[in-house]
């Protein structure tokens, strides 16, 4: 009577051990890649929730000047809710008494983010730190006039888009605009853009 062996085979158990290691080698970057594009996505919505409660912060406290402040302020002064203590390893240090918002890419603690309250007129725009760095407005300006073909733009010809355009729509500052155009004042090149609400905000290189 002929013995039949049950189980798997050297060769066969090695076969499945690679396998099992190329789908690992495979899988553990595209875990960590996507993982780490949620994290940059919820990174980019904690920033517009700290950037709201700025400009009800810089509303309520009627700033006059452009102000920088930090989102420690914004915690100690209740427009916002420290995450985690101040005992916690990830909150540690100054400016931490009513705890921490962390950065979802690295846990590291957001406290000490510089933003800029800017205001103009009667609008009040926040913008986080280092996301309008020296020369941007030049650099806004100069791509406005070449998507507008502007050579040469005096106080009486200003380089306007066409009243009937849909396209004339910039994303700046965590705000939707729509450009007006550019204009000369006081020597100066001076870009005009305007929201939905009709709050104009004018920035100069």
């Amino acid at each position: 009577m002929k013995n039949n062996k049950s189980g798997f085979t050297l060769t066969e158990i090695l076969i499945v051990i690679v396998i099992i290691g190329i789908i690992i080698s495979i899988a553990i970057p595209s875990v960590i890649a996507i993982r780490k594009r949620i994290n940059e996505r919820l990174f980019e919505a904690k920033k517009e929730q700290i950037l709201i409660a700025a400009e009800l912060y810089g509303r309520d406290k009627n700033f006059t000047t452009d102000t920088i402040i930090y989102v420690y302020d914004l915690i100690n002064e209740k427009y916002l809710k420290g995450e985690i203590e101040q005992n916690d390893s990830n909150c540690s240090g100054t400016n931490t008494s009513n705890g921490c918002i962390l950065n979802p890419i690295d846990d590291s603690s957001l406290n000490n983010s510089k933003i800029l309250i800017k205001r103009n007129g009667k609008s009040i725009i926040a913008i986080w730190d280092g996301e309008l760095g020296s020369g941007e407005e030049e650099d806004l300006i100069g791509s406005v006039k070449d998507e507008l073909q502007c050579d040469t733009i005096t106080e009486s010809e200003p380089c306007l888009y066409p009243g009937d355009d849909p396209n004339n729509y910039l994303y700046y500052s965590g705000v939707m605009w729509r450009i007006m155009g550019i204009y000369l004042i006081d020597g100066k090149e001076v870009l005009k853009i305007v929201t939905d609400d009709n709050v104009v905000w004018e920035i100069s290189a």
